[in-house]
């Protein structure tokens, strides 16, 4: 602890008594003298022998009180003037001169002085290194601010562009999920619309059902027979008799295991002569079964079909008015598929046998009961 120049500045025995380097506990020249918080200056051993036998950590002189013992050291420069003082004192107690005397005097003021100057520059190095830690102290949080700083917006970009995913996949199941519930929708529509035909199939009085229990036989070899504008020259196809212009017909043809063959109904006005194509395009409603090949609609291209076990037996069902012919498994009892067209001129049931084997010369048409009938 630095003390103030009015007390260290004694050059001389005029200016320094010495009361000023006594100890009040003591009263004796100061022995290692320490300060303590409130300013005064005891000896070490003094104060600390006067804090043992006190309840409180008080100063003697002031009185003050510390919550806790102060920590306390040795203050150098009191302890040099202390100790000079002692000197001058046994050399004047000697009998010295009072030249001697002065120049020691002299010399202990220079020290104190030069003393002074050294803890001066130490508290002025101290400040400069003070400023140069709080200049480095606000770079470095400038610098930790501008890398936090770009952190966050790195952080912020990534969020963003995360969202931009999570919105772009949500709207791709949106548009997924759109268009199968439309598709399903359209899907229940036309089952309704078929449950519906079916039940008013069902409820009708106003049905025919074909029992001539004709059939169509495929033998295998030609036949010398006269040649008529109806009769097909090319293919072993059958026409109905009597057709349709208005109504609603139902019957069923055996089918069986044959595995080449085509069913349904056709206009009057067909071609018959050469090559045949079997074709909503040509004027046919058919459904076919071709070997190797499985089972197709007679749309413009054709259409294939996949469902369970081989019908046996086919339902045709035909609503004029409506422009509907449809196909059915009997014995599954499920519906198999439904052409919509417009009809203008008299249709006629079809029937053709595409090959001759053992298993696909016959094509009957059974008789029906409306009891029977596909629900």
């Amino acid at each position: 602890m630095t003390l103030p120049l009015r007390r260290v500045g004694m050059a001389t025995p005029g200016n320094l008594s010495e009361e000023q380097v006594h100890c009040s506990i003591c009263l004796d020249v100061f022995t290692n003298p320490v300060s303590i918080p409130c300013g005064h200056n005891f000896c070490q051993s003094c104060i600390l022998g006067y804090w043992k036998t006190s309840p409180l950590y008080q100063c003697p002189m002031c009185k003050k009180s510390f919550h806790k013992r102060p920590d306390i050291g040795v203050n150098t420069v009191l302890r040099e003037i202390a100790e000079q003082f002692k000197q001058i004192r046994v050399k004047s107690t000697d009998g010295k001169g009072n030249q001697e005397e002065g120049a020691l005097l002299k010399k202990t003021e220079i020290d104190v002085q030069q003393m002074i100057q050294d803890r001066v520059k130490k508290v002025d190095e101290i400040k400069h290194s003070l400023e140069l830690n709080k200049v480095s102290a606000q770079k470095e949080i400038e610098e930790s601010m501008q890398v936090f700083s770009e952190l966050v917006r790195s952080i912020q970009k990534a969020q963003a562009e995360l969202v931009l995913v999570i919105e772009e996949k949500q709207r791709q199941t949106e548009r997924w999920a759109e268009g199968l519930i439309s598709e399903l929708e359209q899907e229940i529509s036309e089952l309704k619309t078929r449950h519906t035909d079916l039940e008013n199939v069902s409820r009708t009085d106003h049905i025919n059902f074909l029992k001539d229990r004709h059939q169509v036989r495929h033998l295998g070899a030609w036949q010398e027979l006269p040649d008529h504008p109806h009769r097909f020259d090319t293919v072993v196809i059958v026409l109905g008799r009597d057709g349709f212009t208005s109504g609603r017909h139902y019957w069923e043809v055996q089918v069986g295991d044959k595995d080449d063959w085509y069913l349904g109904v056709a206009k009057s006005t067909v071609k018959r002569k050469g090559r045949i194509s079997v074709s909503t395009a040509q004027g046919y409603w058919a459904l076919a079964m071709k070997k190797g090949q499985g089972y197709r609609v007679s749309t413009s291209p054709p259409v294939l079909l996949s469902f369970g076990p081989k019908p046996k037996r086919i339902g045709v069902y035909v609503d004029y008015e409506e422009g509907q012919v449809s196909f059915y498994d009997v014995k599954a009892r499920t519906h198999i598929y439904t052409f919509e067209d417009t009809f203008t001129e008299k249709i006629l049931p079809f029937f053709y046998l595409y090959c001759c084997d053992k298993a696909s010369d016959t094509m009957a048409i059974c008789p029906v009961q409306e009891k029977s009938l596909i629900k």
